[in-house]
């Protein structure tokens, strides 16, 4: 069995809801974070982004969407469809849980030289 298949069939650990942001209300997106043997599986789905685009993604300092602070954990680029959604998952084996859980974690765009967010929520523990 695949790392991802089994993922798939594991309770995650941390969670986190992302809505879009003022202006970008269409976005939704949903983060897992699950732990594996040597490290920690993020996985990623979006819907409603600007199509065909690669998007920055970063866990903040911050533990909240309106004092996200700065960036904790930079993601790889998450890349867009043409239908406006977007599927990732990343490995980590130098982060623990403990570093990044209850802060918030955000999806960006690039306009004009800078990176305002379009969807954010916080990573919380699954209970």
């Amino acid at each position: 069995m695949s790392k991802i298949s089994y993922i798939e069939h594991e309770r995650p650990v941390l969670s986190a809801d992302l809505r879009g942001t003022e202006g970008h209300e269409s976005v939704a997106g949903e983060v897992s974070v699950h732990k594996l043997e040597n490290g920690l599986c993020l996985c990623a789905s979006f819907t409603g982004l600007p199509a065909s685009q690669y998007l920055p993604f970063h866990i903040h300092e911050g533990t909240s969407c309106e004092n996200a602070g700065g960036h904790l954990l930079e993601l790889p680029d998450i890349m867009s469809d043409r239908n406006g959604e977007a599927y990732a998952h990343y490995y980590f084996d130098r982060q623990n849980l403990s570093e990044i859980s209850e802060h918030s974690i955000m999806l960006h765009v690039r306009k004009n030289g800078e990176e305002p967010a379009i969807a954010c929520g916080v990573l919380k523990k699954v209970l």
